[in-house]
């Protein structure tokens, strides 16, 4: 055997010693995972797989013996409720005003906190209040606040003249939708504020130094330079908001309980609602299974939307670069 052919094998003996390590480490890394991964699969997707394979039965609490297969007639029998169509429309009404709102107000707010004003980190904590307060404690409050006999909204109004009976807030038809979105709005509002503040930090100030000197104003500056820098961060903190809203149910749950008579049922209370109270566990596991799919589906728009976007930025088209 010469020596060239010698110093081959070996080189490719402590590859191959190499590669067997590496495959070796990778292994013991995986191996870690398992642990924390067990625990995931039992609380996360087991639940949702056994409540899909639910939805495809008609199990029902007040008859455990049964558990029949019955397909999608669970899935037909929603389309023809209009107790959960009334619920879905009420949920997307919910949500897309939550998220308008929410970020309408959070990035007035970070806007001005962008700036160089007095006392700038009292106002970001004061601001940020809303969101580190637990959701029972704010509701609660809230609750108060609007009670049509000793809330303080009622009772300042009445003290200074301005309305001679008080407001029913959590009982009138027509004031309890945008009352509970309100609520929901100034929780969410703080998020918004301090993801979009992120953002317009990131932005580089020569950019603005730049439009001054063309004589660009604010909102030339605005539309021009600032919506479209913090673009990215504007594409996750809505994305979020909007699935945290749409499963929110602990809000409208403490504050109205989905009344009155369901004017304020959204797809998570009525599945509750469906479950523990009318023990229908098939249906309600069937309306929090088409959540998913509802979720999956503008989740997959959206990020569709926003890959456009960015090609059109750019300049490129589908499938021009691999």
């Amino acid at each position: 055997m010469s020596g060239e052919t010698r110093t081959v094998k070996q080189k490719e003996g402590r590859v191959t010693g190499l590669r067997s390590k590496a495959l070796g480490r990778q292994g013991f890394g995986y191996a870690m995972l398992v642990p924390a991964t067990l625990p995931l699969i039992l609380v996360s997707v087991y639940p949702v797989l056994r409540g899909v394979w639910l939805s495809l039965t008609n199990y029902n609490m007040l008859r455990p013996g049964r558990n029949d297969f019955v397909g999608l007639q669970n899935y037909l029998n929603m389309l023809k409720d209009d107790v959960f169509l009334s619920s879905l429309g009420f949920t997307f009404i919910y949500t897309l005003m939550v998220v308008v709102i929410s970020y309408l107000t959070g990035f007035a707010l970070a806007l001005l906190l962008n700036r160089e004003i007095r006392f700038r980190a009292l106002f970001r904590t004061i601001f940020l209040l809303p969101w580190v307060i637990p959701s029972v404690v704010a509701v609660v409050n809230w609750t108060w606040i609007m009670n049509d006999q000793v809330g303080f909204i009622n009772v300042f109004l009445q003290n200074i003249g301005l309305i001679d009976k008080p407001i029913l807030f959590l009982a009138d038809y027509k004031l309890i939708r945008p009352t509970v979105i309100m609520v929901a709005a100034w929780k969410q509002t703080p998020f918004m504020m301090i993801t979009l503040l992120a953002g317009l930090q990131s932005v580089p100030k020569d950019l603005y130094e730049a439009a001054s000197i063309d004589g660009a104003g604010f909102w030339r500056s605005l539309f021009n330079i600032t919506l479209p820098t913090i673009q990215p961060v504007t594409y996750i903190s809505t994305m979020l908001n909007f699935v945290w809203t749409f499963n929110s149910f602990e809000n409208i749950w403490l504050m109205t309980a989905g009344g009155p008579n369901g004017h304020t049922f959204t797809l998570p209370i009525f599945s509750y609602y469906t479950a523990f109270l009318s023990q229908n566990t098939s249906y309600a596991s069937a309306i929090a299974s088409s959540m998913i799919v509802v979720l999956a589906i503008l989740s997959v728009l959206y990020l569709h939307v926003q890959t456009r976007g960015k090609e059109r930025k750019f300049g490129l088209k589908a499938g021009a670069v691999k």
